[in-house]
């Protein structure tokens, strides 16, 4: 018999093998998560990205369900966001080793080759099936991500992604007016599973993430610390195979300010890997950003030192990475049903 909400314990460094992860983790906060690129199969050149969350999150000791979806148009430059807060689970939420559903608006599956997702919104329908070309990976050491600070033992993840997933499936799009737009879609996408019990409101763990997606099917994962500052990330070749990195140089062309709060973001940048590809690469955003009530997002092109264009980047900035924030005010970001930007 399946259950509908599995917790397991959280392990770190005897953690299991991917489905055994899959679950949510007790006494950690944690979060499935994937992005991607689309295309109408139609009119290959208009790009649309995609997000979905389904976060659980340990908050002054209380248990916080979280459900983020995105879908922005880059061609057209218009971004939609929904998020839904539970305090309390219910019967609209459902984790197991199978599935994550958060009632009515999402069901993520998994299957042996391929995960299903499904998002339903009044705005916008997502229909996906994404294929595992690449076995899913471990990040870092083994798995194990530090969140900024080395010393604590606390402040630690569990960190495993499929970064390569050929999609395809529908898209749906309703304006004001009433009218429908439907699409098929041909794109890629990446998953993240990632948990711990670091203290997710404390800004000393706050990130900046950059996933490389290349054209030739490799990918990189960099995670930046600005203000401490530390990093880690991940080279994942064509095989499979990864390589930890932990210095590179990620430089801000730029800073944009987003929210009512006016939170500083960096926005553009050169990225320097020793030793990995070709080295150096420009990140061109595609669009001005979202930002998603407490994080600035976007989707990127990765340039070479010719200027051509090899692959795209998914950037995640969290607002304390850059800003000075008090309690009181993610507290409040957590539980908006609405951007305030």
């Amino acid at each position: 018999m399946i259950k509908n909400y599995t917790l397991i314990p959280y392990r770190e460094l005897d953690h299991g093998n991917f489905d055994e992860e899959w679950p949510p983790h007790q006494k950690a906060s944690g979060w499935w998560y994937i992005t991607g690129y689309l295309s109408d199969k139609q009119n290959l050149e208009h790009l649309y990205s995609y997000q979905y969350t389904v976060a659980q999150g340990q908050v002054l000791g209380k248990r916080v369900y979280i459900l983020h979806m995105a879908l922005s148009d880059l061609k057209n430059g218009t971004h939609l966001f929904k998020q839904e807060v539970r305090l309390w689970r219910g019967k609209k939420i459902k984790a197991n080793h199978d599935e994550v559903i958060y009632a009515p608006h999402t069901i993520l599956s998994k299957e042996q080759k391929l995960l299903n997702l499904e998002i339903t919104t009044d705005e916008f329908d997502i229909s996906l099936i994404l294929q595992k070309e690449k076995e899913a990976i471990w990040h870092c050491n083994d798995g194990v991500l530090v969140m900024g600070l080395p010393d604590d033992p606390r402040q630690r993840t569990v960190y495993y992604s499929y970064t390569n997933l050929p999609t395809e499936g529908t898209l749906v799009i309703r304006n004001k007016s009433g009218q429908t737009n439907e699409l098929e879609v041909v794109g890629k996408s990446w998953f993240d599973r990632q948990y711990g019990p670091f203290r997710l409101l404390d800004r000393a763990s706050h990130w900046e993430w950059f996933s490389f997606r290349f054209f030739d099917d490799e990918e990189i994962m960099l995670f930046y610390f600005p203000q401490h500052p530390y990093m880690d990330g991940t080279y994942i070749d064509k095989q499979t195979q990864t390589t930890r990195l932990q210095n590179y140089e990620i430089k801000p062309k730029d800073f944009v300010k987003k929210g009512s709060s006016k939170y500083t973001f960096s926005f553009g940048w050169d990225v320097i890997i020793p030793g990995i590809k070709e080295e150096s690469y420009e990140l061109k955003p595609l669009s001005g950003g979202q930002f998603n009530i407490a994080y600035f997002e976007l989707l990127a092109e990765v340039l070479n030192s010719k200027k051509e264009r090899v692959g795209y980047c998914f950037v995640e900035l969290i607002c304390g990475a850059r800003n000075e924030l008090h309690l009181s005010q993610q507290i409040g970001n957590l539980m908006k049903k609405k951007n305030d930007s």
